[in-house]
């Protein structure tokens, strides 16, 4: 397909230097990858309108080597960066659309607006509201919500359809926030559904911060916690004035407070998943400048794992070789290894400290309910039956596609 005529059509792209290579990529289509510096030289020759065999023997004269233009080009047309190549007499020809362009969500969003809102002052009140907020609790420790705050053992129904309404309410707020913090830097993204172990989650791709600066990329990362701890904050506070006696609230309403203050507490906590790609991971992954850092984490385990088996049984546990991995890169993943381990600490502990214990505190008030049937009394049983939908249904959903996930791995 290529030769010394070939002209070659290149898309308009980023570019980001990152250490030692270069990150390109189109918005357009959200496809971005790291590259030689060299790469790009060839991509703004060949963009210049030079055929190949102009581009190589400059590079020839230059360098002494001759490059593999070939390879290079044959995979950035499977990206989109570049279309499959005319001779010159062929004239000029347009981009195809090797990879489809992505729909991006709000991309309407007037980046004006979204400045404002991820700007200095009104970052600066929700940190007002955070340090409230926590100067409260610290005062009075019992404004702390907890896991048993999530069980309702009267009026069920009612409690778990605003909680539910909160919560996911609460998770769209918090992927707004990405995808208005990342338009206030320029960059569209788009929302989604996937899970996380066995929760089920929402999730903004944010894969167009690779073609802004390092340093404009944490913002958007961390708008979701922002609005999060922001929005636990004014509940927190909300528990406070009631403890004043600013404002008054019943016993109901006050319990359901602080259920909706733990479900953000939790959303924030639930960040610290540091094996999964969670917010902070992709933090780290920006302030480490790895690229893989999950892929290779888990690598470099795996191999600190053969080397202790390798004396009981060698064939145990097969060895990767990262070689190839740059020296500063090793050295950051040796350091997140231990995020990642605490990280899966920490999803265990969760799970054993709030999930069954909430489970088990709603079988404990839900299962004599139903057991009893309609007939005998049929407001409670709808009221137990309706909660147990509300509560069962996202936590049941989310150990399927967790389950599902480790099937299709150990397929593969």
């Amino acid at each position: 397909m290529y030769t010394r005529d070939s002209i070659v059509a290149v898309r308009s792209f980023t570019r980001q230097r990152e250490g030692e290579e270069v990150v390109i990529g189109s918005p357009d289509t959200g496809v971005f990858l790291a590259v030689p510096p060299e790469a790009v030289e060839f991509l703004d020759l060949l963009a210049l309108g030079k055929s190949m065999g102009e581009v190589s023997d400059l590079y020839l004269q230059k360098t002494g080597e001759t490059p593999d233009l070939e390879d290079l080009l044959s995979h950035l047309e499977t990206k989109g960066i570049v279309e499959a190549p005319s001779t010159v007499a062929g004239g000029q020809n347009q981009i195809r659309r090797a990879v489809r362009e992505t729909n991006y969500h709000f991309s309407t969003f007037p980046q004006s607006i979204a400045r404002v809102l991820f700007g200095r002052v009104v970052l600066t009140c929700q940190a007002a509201l955070i340090a409230l907020a926590l100067a409260a609790i610290l005062r009075y420790h019992s404004l702390m919500p907890v896991p048993r705050d999530l069980v309702f053992y009267r009026q069920r129904a009612f409690a778990w359809t605003i909680l539910t309404i909160f919560t996911y309410a609460g998770i769209f707020l918090h992927e707004l926030a990405h995808l208005v913090a990342a338009r206030s830097v320029g960059v569209n993204s788009r929302m989604g559904i996937s899970h996380r172990l066995w929760y089920l989650v929402a999730e903004t791709d944010l894969t167009g911060l690779w073609g802004v600066p390092r340093k404009q990329r944490y913002l958007p990362m961390l708008a979701g916690i922002i609005v999060d701890a922001a929005v636990a904050s004014f509940l927190v506070l909300l528990l406070l004035a009631e403890r004043r006696h600013l404002l008054f609230l019943s016993p109901f309403f006050l319990h359901l407070v602080r259920a909706m203050a733990f479900t953000n507490l939790m959303r924030i906590l639930w960040q610290f998943f540091l094996f999964v790609r969670t917010d902070l991971y992709f933090v780290a992954v920006t302030y480490l400048n790895c690229k893989n850092l999950l892929i290779d984490t888990a690598a470099f385990l795996r191999n600190r794992v053969a080397r202790v088996t390798s004396l009981v049984r060698p064939s145990l546990v097969r060895p990767v070789d990262q070689s190839g991995i740059p020296p500063a890169e090793r050295r950051a993943i040796r350091t997140y290894a231990a995020l990642y381990l605490t990280g899966r600490a920490w999803a265990f502990l969760t799970l054993f400290w709030i999930t069954i214990p909430v489970c088990v505190g709603y079988w404990g008030s839900l299962v004599p309910a139903l057991r009893v049937g309609y007939s005998a009394n049929p407001s409670d049983f709808l009221d137990a039956l309706t909660a147990s939908v509300y509560f069962l249904f996202p936590t049941i959903a989310g150990f399927v596609f967790w389950a599902g996930a480790l099937m299709r791995r150990k397929g593969a």
